[in-house]
């Protein structure tokens, strides 16, 4: 790849995780709390990048990919149920809490626990994507 192709993948990359492309960056600037979550994802539980940057999409802190850890390590759910569960978690949210709480108390199915304790934002975005 040229040297300008490159200013270009990154700033393509910057988009995608909602960061301003700026000019040559090197590296994506520490303050951006979707490349961090990205990191913490990668890190803690050997997820794949594709699942870690779907996982971090829109992220405001490193709280999806704590959740998707907790929710591996002691739910044993699936990638994709983790990740609808995670997605847009936010520290006040919890949702890894919530369902591990719920799923010891109740019998309700596995996809309506995922439902009661995803955070609110996650439906949002499935009905509006593209903002109201």
């Amino acid at each position: 790849m040229k040297r300008g192709q490159w200013r270009g993948a990154w700033g393509l990359a910057a988009t995608l995780l909602g960061v301003p492309a700026m000019g040559q960056l090197e590296e994506p600037p520490e303050s951006a709390p979707q490349y961090s979550c990205f990191e913490a994802a990668r890190e803690g539980s050997g997820v794949s990048e594709s699942i870690a940057a779907q996982l971090c999409q829109g992220a405001r802190s490193d709280a999806p990919a704590k959740c998707f850890q907790r929710v591996q390590e002691r739910a044993f759910l699936e990638d994709p149920q983790a990740l609808q569960l995670c997605q847009y978690a936010q520290p006040s949210d919890d949702p890894a809490s919530c369902f591990l709480k719920a799923r010891r108390s109740s019998f309700v199915d596995e996809p309506q626990l995922l439902l009661l304790c995803r955070p609110l934002i996650a439906d949002q975005m499935n009905m509006y994507p593209y903002g109201p």
